[in-house]
């Protein structure tokens, strides 16, 4: 073997400085730090998302003003969400909390606040609460109005699997409670499921096995009426 080749050979793997190996000069990259690296960008990208995605229903008042162009643009968003690299996984205590509505295209609840505030001049908080802690399993949509008047759907909850995007409910009870106190209840009508598309401390975004999506923030501990 010539000088020069002894030589080649023995430079095409050293001792790089933290004691990594490095070929040609460039870092052999494990396939741990390789993962850990797509899931930070999967992180970032689901950050940036989210700053999108808040930015079109801004204005929206909560989904009762939106064209074809800003609903197209939200499903865009939530597409990108739902492909991330590394789907968020979510867990009983993460999603444990009372949720108040940002946005969202599901028409029944668009249907009462919008009638409430154009017809009546009242308007409404819209709030889902979640407890999922040490097996509770418990889903409340809340619409209270300022009359006091209030509209409860009750739900059973829980997840495939912890930790898991997708959660199944199962409809219970409803009842509509009106100014003076009193309320009535009407018939539990359905079930189906919904999958987090993001979760952290302050939002989440969620779309439905009807294809609704929802942007909610959070509100603190569960708190059901």
């Amino acid at each position: 073997m010539t000088r020069r080749a002894v030589a080649m050979k023995m430079v095409t793997v050293v001792r790089g400085p933290t004691g990594g190996l490095w070929s040609r000069g460039r870092p052999r990259l494990s396939a741990a730090c390789g993962a850990r690296r797509d899931r930070s960008r999967s992180v970032a990208a689901r950050a940036s998302d989210l700053d999108d995605l808040l930015s079109i229903v801004r204005g929206t008042h909560r989904g009762e003003r939106v064209d074809t162009g800003v609903r197209q643009a939200v499903e865009n968003v939530c597409d990108s969400l739902a492909s991330s690299s590394a789907p968020v996984k979510v867990s009983e205590t993460a999603i444990s909390k009372t949720w108040r509505l940002v946005f969202t295209t599901e028409k029944e609840t668009l249907f009462i606040t919008s009638n409430a505030r154009k017809l009546f001049g009242v308007s409404t908080d819209v709030e889902q609460i979640i407890d999922l802690r040490k097996g509770r399993g418990r889903l409340q949509n809340l619409i209270s109005f300022a009359n006091g008047a209030a509209f409860i759907v009750n739900s059973d909850l829980g997840l495939d699997e912890s930790p898991s995007r997708r959660a199944n409910f199962k409809f219970t009870d409803a009842q509509v409670v009106v100014p003076s106190g009193s309320s009535f209840g009407l018939p539990p009508f359905g079930k189906g499921w919904f999958d987090t598309l993001y979760l952290s401390d302050q939002y989440r975004v969620a779309k439905d096995s009807r294809g609704d999506i929802l942007v909610i923030e959070s509100g603190g501990e569960p708190r059901f009426k």
